[in-house]
């Protein structure tokens, strides 16, 4: 045999061996919906159904939104969705990515997955539509029995009462020696926020399940009946505000969103995007005008409620921040968080970039600070932190007055009570105590054992 053909023989193997091989399959529609829920959902869902396009079901998403169809089976190039996750969208005078701002992208290999899925019909998924994934976790029965956690406070100063803020269900208490109304139950995981009425005839209780969903419950505080509830986020819900008109309620969530309900009908009127964290706090300015959000992303960010508008950025936290509160005129605003400061802001009536001085930067606690509160008279300022310490604090100057006894846990729920002569602490052990404002004298204790006890004033 020739020299040149023995030479040749691997060669006319391998393209032998090539020709043989069968088609790649086209991917299966149940790899791109992946990519989805990696990337995607978080905006383009049917709760929060970015430029009306859903991208939680195959159907939905070829149906589109408000630019159109955002697939062309068979023409990946020339497919919406192909346009804006290569940046090549063009649609007002520049390119737009998406995912926006400073998510990641996806990948050019997830890229050539999606168009390559495109190109070969953009067929539906094989088996079915996908199912929701469920978190499959092996129960672990607890060695002791877990505390009746409280997340939040709130205080009804027309009716007197107290909400508490628990696992699944809502205390309400009478303030003044700590008896018990009623419960509330029925709450789907933790209940994180409760805000009550300006009259104090409703109660709004937000919660949920982390990583799962969001929910808020409305209740008839006189009857104890539920009046709504609403699946309101794809994630647990940690803030809550109430407008001081009463019409608008205000959720912020673990998924970086911030609606804005009608309370009428629990429709959601609004949602709020900028922030890159997690909210886990919100006020009302108390004209209703101006809502202020503290989030992990570091920032206080100022709204307009009527618009949607982002008014500010205020920026000077160092750390995640977990509180922010409006002083009762409205002039002042405070926020903390992870960096143990206090801050205070004098904001303008339009609140505006560049019209919000910063007034105080004030070390507060050795912790972080967990939630702050304005007197009714605007002269204190309550604020908590993970250091087990409560403080009260001379609002106009940031002096500290008043430092109650080291706490048997972390106080997550503070409220002013008695037309702010009283405060009230809840704690993660399940313990409430009411002090005297005045001298911090412990008047009212409801142990985690639940056993009342009252000391004399």
């Amino acid at each position: 045999m020739p020299l040149r053909l023995v030479a040749m023989l691997p060669a006319l193997f391998l393209c032998s061996f090539v020709v043989q091989l069968p088609a790649a399959e086209p991917p299966d529609y149940a790899a791109v919906h992946a990519l989805w829920e990696q990337h995607c959902l978080d905006c383009h869902n049917t709760t929060d159904a970015e430029k009306g396009l859903v991208m939680e079901s195959h159907e939905a998403l070829m149906r589109g939104g408000e630019s159109g169809s955002s697939i062309v089976p068979g023409n990946s190039a020339e497919s919406l969705l192909v346009k804006f996750l290569e940046g090549r969208s063009g649609k007002t005078g520049k390119n737009q990515f998406m995912p926006p701002g400073k998510a990641k992208k996806l990948e050019p290999v997830e890229i050539a997955l999606v168009r390559a899925w495109i190109d070969a019909g953009a067929k539906p998924p094989k088996d079915g539509p996908p199912m929701t994934k469920e978190l499959n976790v092996t129960a672990i029965a607890p060695r002791v029995t877990p505390p009746r956690s409280i997340k939040a406070l709130a205080h009804a100063s027309a009716s007197g009462l107290l909400a508490v803020a628990r696992y699944g269900e809502v205390e309400l208490r009478k303030a003044g020696d700590g008896s018990l109304v009623r419960s509330l139950t029925g709450h789907r995981g933790s209940v994180n926020a409760v805000v009550f009425s300006r009259d104090g005839k409703q109660l709004f209780a937000a919660g949920g399940l982390a990583g799962v969903a969001g929910e808020i419950r409305q209740w008839d505080v006189a009857t104890g009946e539920l009046i709504r509830s609403t699946g309101a986020h794809r994630d647990a819900i940690y803030a809550l505000a109430l407008s001081p008109d009463g019409k608008t309620l205000a959720t912020g969530s673990y998924d970086q969103k911030i609606k804005l309900w009608n309370v009428a009908d629990g429709t959601e009127r609004r949602m709020l995007h900028g922030h890159n964290g997690c909210i886990f706090d919100l006020a009302f300015r108390p004209d209703g005008k101006i809502l202020a959000s503290a989030s992990a992303d570091r920032t206080v960010k100022l709204w307009d409620t009527a618009t949607g508008e982002r008014r500010d950025t205020l920026t000077q936290p160092l750390k995640e921040l977990y509180a922010v509160a409006f002083s009762p005129d409205g002039r002042r605003l405070a926020a903390g968080g992870l960096d143990n400061r206090i801050r205070v802001w004098q904001i303008s009536e339009q609140a505006r970039e560049t019209t919000n001085p910063l007034l105080f930067s004030r070390f507060g606690h050795e912790g972080a600070i967990l939630k702050l509160a304005f007197s009714p008279d605007g002269q204190s300022l309550l604020s908590t932190a993970d250091d087990r310490t409560v403080k009260l604090w001379v609002a106009g100057e940031m002096k500290e007055r008043l430092l109650l006894e080291k706490q048997s846990d972390w106080a997550p729920g503070i409220a002013f009570t008695d037309n702010g002569k009283a405060l009230a602490v809840g704690r993660l052990d399940g313990s409430i105590t009411i002090y005297e404002a005045n001298a911090g004298k412990a008047v009212v204790t409801e142990k985690a054992a639940e056993k009342i006890t009252i000391s004399a004033k």
